[in-house]
C-alpha cells in the first residue's frame, strides 16, 4: 500500500527552498539524501485492458536499474493518494518485453490474467524525471520527502512535471499530513490531485483512469 502527500511546485524558486527548508533539515535522517535519475514507460493492452479498470503498470529505470510497478484501486483526498502497489525489480531482457507474469503468486494476480491474459503490451506513455529526497523522522512518523522535475510524454502531447510528494514510510499518517500542510503554507504548494499517470491519459484524451 502506498500513502503519500502530493503537491505542485509552480516556480523554481519554491523548488529550491523546499529541500533545504530548516525544520526538514533538523529532522533529516543522514545518509538518506539521494538524486535518482527516472525513466519510466507506461504498458497497456491495446484497448486499455487495465486502465479501463483502474490499474497502471509501468517499467521505470532508477538510475539505470529496471523495476516494474503495478498500481491500482485506492482513492484521492485532496492531495493525499492511497492505493495499491506492487514493486518487483526486473532485469533488462524483461524491461524490453515486459508481461503481467511478474506479478505471479501475488493477490492481485487472479484479477490481473482475466484482464491481460496473452494480449501483447504496448507502451502509452513516458514520465521521465530526476528526483531529490530524504527521509525526515519527526518523532511520530517517517516519511520520504522528495522533490520530482520532468516530463510526462505522450503521442498527443506532453505536460511538465514539478511535484513535491512527501510518502509516509512509517508511523502516523496525520503527523505526516500536518507536515505537507507546513510546507504547502510556507512554500505556496497547490495540492496534487492527479498522479502523474492520470495526466499522461488526460492528454491522451481520457477524462480519469476509470473512464479511460
Amino acid at each position: 500500500m502506498e500513502i503519500e502527500l502530493k503537491y505542485l511546485a509552480d516556480g523554481p524558486l519554491e523548488r529550491d527552498k523546499i529541500l533545504k527548508d530548516k525544520h526538514l533539515e533538523s529532522i533529516k535522517e543522514e545518509g538518506t539524501e539521494e538524486e535518482i535519475e527516472m525513466k519510466a514507460v507506461y504498458f497497456d493492452t491495446g484497448n486499455l485492458c487495465m486502465c479501463r479498470k483502474g490499474f497502471a503498470f509501468r517499467i521505470r529505470y532508477e538510475n539505470g536499474i529496471p523495476i516494474a510497478t503495478l498500481k491500482w484501486g485506492g482513492k484521492v483526498e485532496g492531495g493525499l493518494h492511497t492505493r495499491g502497489e506492487l514493486n518487483v525489480p526486473v532485469d533488462v531482457q524483461y524491461a524490453e518485453n515486459p508481461s503481467t507474469d511478474i506479478f505471479k503468486g501475488s493477490d492481485i494476480w487472479e484479477e490481473i490474467n482475466m484482464l491481460v491474459g496473452d494480449k501483447k503490451l504496448v507502451p502509452i506513455m513516458e514520465v521521465n524525471c530526476v528526483r531529490q529526497q530524504y527521509m525526515v523522522d519527526t518523532g511520530r512518523s517517517i516519511d520520504v520527502v522528495s522533490l520530482d522535475v520532468g516530463e510526462i510524454i505522450t503521442q498527443k502531447g506532453s505536460a511538465p512535471i514539478s511535484e513535491v510528494e512527501i510518502e509516509l514510510y512509517s508511523g502516523d499518517c496525520e503527523d505526516m499530513k500536518a507536515l505537507g500542510k507546513e510546507l504547502a503554507a510556507k512554500y505556496n504548494l497547490r495540492e496534487g490531485v492527479k498522479s502523474k499517470f492520470q495526466v499522461g491519459l488526460e492528454i491522451l484524451g481520457y477524462d480519469t483512469v476509470d473512464k479511460c
